[in-house]
């Protein structure tokens, strides 16, 4: 794992991604691509370098994995962004490139002198991902050319390259169901949490799984549960302590219980925040309408549709409207 981080968010899935068998899961239950089955998983290790880059070294965390193909000659580098916003960046197809060019620089600054220089000499290949647990749909170009005016007319002599887009909230309880990894199938489900109550029903909905993590595995699964609990101002629940418990229906009578009681503290959060409740609330919707409109407009954008059509269909401002094209630069 690279760059160091006080986010929770970013500190939660560096953690789970810091997990072997979790990463290899990712790779091959999520992007699914048939090069995947030739890799090497005895070499797969996390890089010792960070690239985390000056113009966004605030961004979301990395991480950074080597490895070979089975003939052992073939060398990739995994470099997996981990997109936290939950709004999308257009810029992220620039952003990967700087990332990209970063880590062969490196490779070939570390390279012996004198074989760099020889016709053998070869670059390792980098795959770019990004894993995204935002609201909103990704709809961000998957390839860097789409980022070049006219990109249509030079065809292949643009500078280009895909990425892979791992979208957490795609994922359910049947499409996970087949995940090598159990960590990574429990992380998944509760990434889609909404709210505290929501967390805890997933944790009970997924209790016999946990109770199969192996020690590290059990391990980063607390670290999110406490990163989660402190998000939501719940601290007092373990994890540990409900899911050692002696019998099953120990188990069960806790989970009952912690469930019963966030259900109540939601409840008293909204009573005892009274009127100022109701306009917090009305604001954040309000704040949510403007956003669901922005993103409508966007999108509209992206597909040439007519001022006036956005216009009447969004709701927003024409000022709005070319202050969103500006930002997507079209």
């Amino acid at each position: 794992m690279n760059s160091q981080t006080n986010d929770p968010h970013d500190v939660r899935l560096k953690e789970l991604f810091g997990n072997k068998e979790a990463f290899i899961s990712l790779l091959k239950d999520c992007v699914k691509a048939e090069w995947i089955d030739e890799l090497d998983e005895d070499s797969l290790k996390p890089s010792n370098h960070s690239f985390v880059l000056q113009d966004f070294k605030k961004k979301e965390a990395d991480v950074v994995y080597e490895a070979t193909i089975r003939n052992g000659r073939e060398k990739v580098i995994f470099y997996v962004l981990l997109e936290l916003q939950s709004a999308v960046d257009y810029r992220m197809p620039y952003r990967l490139l700087q990332y990209i060019v970063e880590i062969l620089r490196q490779y070939y600054k570390q390279a012996d002198v004198n074989e760099r220089e020889t016709k053998n000499f070869k670059f390792p290949a980098v795959f770019p991902m990004v894993f995204y647990i935002g609201s909103q749909k990704w709809t961000v170009p998957q390839s860097l050319k789409e980022m070049f005016y006219g990109y249509e007319r030079f065809g292949e002599y643009l500078l280009n390259f895909n990425y892979a887009v791992v979208d957490a909230k795609g994922y359910d309880d049947e499409s996970v169901k087949g995940f090598r990894s159990r960590l990574l199938k429990v992380m998944m489900m509760l990434e889609k949490s909404k709210g505290y109550v929501e967390l805890w029903k997933n944790i009970e909905k997924y209790k016999n799984e946990i109770a199969k993590l192996d020690t590290e595995e059990y391990r980063i699964l607390n670290v999110a549960i406490d990163i989660f609990s402190e998000i939501y101002g719940q601290t007092k629940y373990k994890l540990d302590e409900i899911l050692r418990a002696e019998t099953a229906k120990g188990v069960n009578r806790m989970l009952v219980d912690v469930l019963a009681n966030a259900k109540d503290y939601e409840k008293n959060l909204i009573k005892k925040g009274g009127r100022k409740g109701e306009r917090k609330a009305k604001k954040e919707g309000e704040k949510k309408l403007e956003q669901e409109r922005e993103e409508m407009a966007t999108e509209m954008l992206l597909e040439n549709e007519p001022m006036a059509k956005i216009v009447k269909y969004t709701k927003l401002t024409e000022e709005k409207v070319l202050e969103l094209k500006k930002k997507l630069k079209i």
